[in-house]
């Protein structure tokens, strides 16, 4: 019977020996397994073999398992890479994730959707990007009221310098910027000075209207990008992009807007611009004077809210 025991010991000592750990596993097997996962689980497999905490450098075999995933980092939404964590992201979590995936090469699309506790440092690997086309900072989704309660601490400081070093690109193609409300209400001269060479640059590539076919030049009264001070009644433009609808990208120059009724309007909701096409709101049939009426209007229910 002691003879059995021990035997019954000695095989359960020998099978503990044998248990394997993920992270055991030769290094060329780990990126055929993420090539079976989707981009968020990736991110979710390379932490949790290799890199927690974020604060650190990326291995190289974190990025060979992130990049493995067949879906790429063309588009990035931080709502969904939030979903791993489980909280809220922090600028350290960005950061990684961004020179992971070289977003600075790869990614086309940005947003921050729920990154309310960053300050912007981590957005710091897209400096001097050339294929970012679109980056969404408002820090909310889509069709949701910008106004965020207390103040995010998303830096003007810390962020434009960035966004200046992609448009400074001569082969850049940035088109749409979102922006923070909080930045939108402050402004503040270094983000107007943004805004004033972004115009320019958007002016500069002469782009054509999806409408009449014109090309979007525009004149000292109609900017591609809201810099001026002046308030428009009713809707907080300062610091939107004005020419393209925020859903299908199409341009639509200010000879439209005058010319055809509803071609682009800015939601009063989530302030984005939007074509009647995407997002058809008809005119008000109440008591509305105001000229943006088909948008602004607060005295019924004519226009669409979100």
């Amino acid at each position: 019977m002691s003879s059995n025991n021990s035997s019954n010991k000695r095989v359960r000592r020998d099978t503990n020996t044998m248990q394997i750990k993920l992270s055991d596993l030769p290094e060329g097997i780990l990126p055929k397994i993420a090539s079976y996962l989707s981009n968020t689980s990736c991110v979710s497999f390379a932490i949790s073999l290799f890199d927690a905490p974020t604060s650190q450098e990326p291995s190289t075999m974190s990025k060979t398992i992130i990049n493995a995933s067949v879906e790429g980092w063309d588009i990035v939404d931080f709502k969904d890479i939030q979903d791993i964590f489980g909280r809220s992201l922090t600028d350290d979590d960005i950061r990684w994730v961004l020179l992971c995936i070289d977003a600075k090469n790869k990614t086309k699309s940005l947003k921050s959707t729920n990154c309310i506790g960053i300050t912007g440092v981590g957005l710091q690997p897209l400096t001097g990007s050339t294929v970012l086309e679109r980056i969404d900072l408002s820090l909310v989704g889509d069709h949701q009221n910008p106004t965020i309660t207390p103040e995010p601490p998303i830096s003007v400081e810390l962020v434009v310098p960035i966004l200046n070093s992609i448009i400074e690109r001569e082969d850049n193609v940035l088109v749409h910027v979102q922006l923070p409300k909080k930045w939108r209400i402050e402004r503040s001269n270094m983000l107007t000075q943004f805004l004033q060479r972004f115009d320019r640059v958007l002016n500069e590539r002469r782009y054509q209207c999806s409408k009449c076919e014109e090309i979007c030049a525009t004149d000292v009264e109609n900017t591609m990008v809201c810099w001026r001070e002046v308030e428009v009644p009713d809707i907080e433009r300062y610091g939107t992009v004005a020419m393209s609808c925020y859903l299908c990208k199409k341009n639509f120059c200010s000879v439209c807007d005058f010319n055809c009724e509803g071609t682009r309007f800015c939601c009063m909701g989530c302030e984005k611009f939007y074509c009647d096409e995407c997002n058809y709101v008809e005119f008000c049939q109440g008591d509305c004077t105001t000229f943006y009426q088909a948008s602004t209007c607060t005295k019924c229910d004519a226009f669409k809210r979100w």
